[in-house]
């Protein structure tokens, strides 16, 4: 992995090492395993309190799910950066109006 890291680094570095353009569903699918993942490892630091042990599972776990969140991201050919950039600006506009607070 290059650094500094970049989203587009990322999504670049995900395409080279796991590509599978053939298999969306099985992909999508993986992406739910890890969330599944990552809430059992929150669960556990919720409960037994948050050791060094478990906040690297969960460190491990968020990559986990990002890896597959970039890869289903790479399979439409969608620029995370773009995304990310346009959602929030949509975000922004949306709980400015909720809040009531003026926007531009």
């Amino acid at each position: 992995m290059r650094q500094p890291l970049t989203i587009k680094a990322l999504q670049q570095h995900i395409k080279t090492i796991d590509y599978q353009p053939d298999k969306q569903y099985e992909v999508v699918l993986k992406l739910f395993e890890e969330v599944g993942e990552l809430s059992v490892e929150m669960r556990k630091a919720h409960q037994d309190g948050l050791s060094g042990e478990r906040k690297q599972a969960i460190m491990y776990e968020l990559y986990d799910v990002l890896h597959y969140v970039t890869h289903i991201a790479n399979l439409y050919q969608i620029d995370l950066e773009e995304a990310i950039i346009e959602k929030d600006k949509i975000n922004a506009l949306r709980y400015h109006e909720r809040e009531g607070l003026d926007h531009d």
